[in-house]
This record gives structure tokens, sequence and C-alpha cells, in this order.
């Protein structure tokens, strides 16, 4: 009888034991696995950063841009109308979100006040769709005009927004929408460049000089962004773009031998058949993110 009451006893307390000990082994092993997976959001963090340290700064590209002298193009902007195809799929969404922030940040640049309003009002609807449309407000540009608050200070405002995007999107479950949306930023500013080194007047050839080395820089970036990319697109997802961007590369690659580099400066960059090959492939990819339905 004791024995049965000592065994009755002792069975709770040692399913409590096992409960206790199973519970203690998940614990550390949900520690385990949440730590591996800060430990990779963060080294994912830092890859993506080195795309380009001023990639969260939509003015970063555009100040050298200005310091050009070059003339505003509003041909070199995003105009279609095509939100509504982008609001039907989160990856051009984001895409196209990082397409019009370097573009809202060009039109700053011109004073391009009602261009601006429009693009800011187009980026917050697509915002909204990831997400993130607190960042994005139509009526900035003209609250600041009318307050008479200079220009530098909504450029501010600007990348604080393009920073705060990077920190709300930067846990690993939204870190694809986060990589696609600098991808399109990448790109417009890939755009931006080749676009004005083609119609450049070197009147102010020092500028154009420093915005020709920018662009030869970015063969690393690009590499690590297509890594990235690799990393975070879903099983047969964009096999195309991906591919286009591969290419791309490999123009790059070419463009950046010894040989090319020792012959090319701002005066003959736009007769040289490499760099022509680089400016219509960032275009190419820059229309397939713009214009979905481009053959």
């Amino acid at each position: 009888m004791r024995l049965n009451s000592f065994i009755a006893g002792i069975i709770p307390l040692f399913i409590l034991v096992m409960l206790m000990t199973a519970c203690r082994n998940r614990e550390k092993g949900e520690t385990a696995g949440r730590l591996a997976g800060e430990m990779h959001e963060h080294e994912f963090k830092r890859k993506l950063e080195q795309v380009n340290p001023g990639l969260r700064d939509p003015a970063s590209v555009i100040e050298m841009i200005r310091m050009t002298g070059a003339m505003f193009q509003d041909d070199l902007v995003n105009t279609l109308a095509h939100e509504s195809i982008y609001l039907l799929d989160s990856a051009l969404s984001a895409l196209n979100l990082g397409i019009y922030t370097v573009d809202i940040a060009y039109l700053v640049t011109y004073e391009r006040v009602e261009a601006v309003d429009l693009q800011l009002k187009k980026a917050r609807a697509l915002a909204e769709n990831i997400g993130v449309g607190h960042l994005y407000d139509h009526g900035m540009f003209r609250r600041y005009q009318v307050a008479g608050v200079p220009k530098d200070t909504l450029m501010m405002l600007l990348k604080h927004a393009a920073e705060q995007l990077e920190h709300d999107l930067s846990r690993m479950e939204l870190m694809r929408i986060y990589t696609l949306f600098a991808t399109g930023e990448f790109i417009e500013k890939l755009h931006l460049t080749t676009q004005l080194l083609i119609q450049a007047d070197y009147e102010n050839e020092g500028s154009y000089l420093s915005l020709m080395l920018l662009l030869f820089h970015q063969e690393n970036s690009l590499r690590q962004l297509v890594s990235l990319l690799d990393q975070v697109r879903r099983k047969e997802e964009g096999e195309r773009f991906m591919a286009m961007l591969s290419d791309l590369q490999l123009i790059f690659m070419e463009l950046n031998t010894p040989d090319e580099l020792a012959g090319i400066n701002t005066s003959n960059i736009t007769e040289n058949q490499i760099f022509k090959d680089l400016a219509e492939q960032v275009a190419r990819i820059r229309n397939q993110i713009i214009d979905p339905v481009y053959p």
C-alpha cells in the first residue's frame, strides 16, 4: 500500500520534472533559433547597406547631379500612369516605390512643385500597399512651400522617410520588400546617372567625372544586390528580371577592365560601345519595373 502510494505520488512529480525539462529545452531551442535569426538578419542588413552606403538617402546621387549644372529633364522620371498595376503586386509596389523616391528627390532639387506633389501621392499609395503609408504624405511638399521652408529641409525629411522605411522593414519577414525597394532605388540612380552622362555638355567636366566614377564603382554593389535578391525571391520568381541583372553584371565587368578604363573619359564616354550597352541594359531593366507589360 505504501509502495502504491509512493508510486502514485512520484509519478506526478516525475511528469512535472519532465515537463519542466521539456519547457527549458524548448525555450533553449527557441532562444537559439531567435539568436540565429537575429544574427542572420543583422548580416543581411549589413550586406544590404554595403550595396550603396547612401542607398537609403535618395538625395545622395541627386546632389552630385545638381553639381554638374545639368538642366532638368522631365522625361527622366517615371510619368507612366501604371499605379493601379503596381498595386496588384507587393513586389511591384516595393520596386516602384524605390523608383518614385529617387524621382521625388530629383524633382525637389529642380523645384518642380506640381510634379513633386503628384509623385508623393503616387508613392504614398504604394507605401500603403506594403504597410508603410505613414512615411509618405502627398501634401508635405505644398505645406512646406506655403510655410516658406527651404527645399533643403524637405530633402532632409525625404532622407528621414527613407531611413525610417529601412527601420520599419528591417525584420526578416519584410526583408524581401525592403530589398526590392532598394533595388528600385538602385536602378533609378543608375538610370539618371547614365542618361545625364549621355546628354552631358561638359561645361562642368570635374563634376561629370565624379558622376562617371560613381557609376563605375557600382559593379560590386550590383553583385551584392543580386546575391541578396537571390536570397529573398520566391522559387521561380523573377527569373527574367534576375537574368537581366546578371547580364548587367557582365557588362559592368567588361567596362571595368584596366584596358577599357584607361581609354575612357568624360569627353568620349558616349562613344564607348560598352557604356552604350550598359545604358541600354539599365533602360531595359527600368522599363521592366515601371512598365510591367513591357515585352
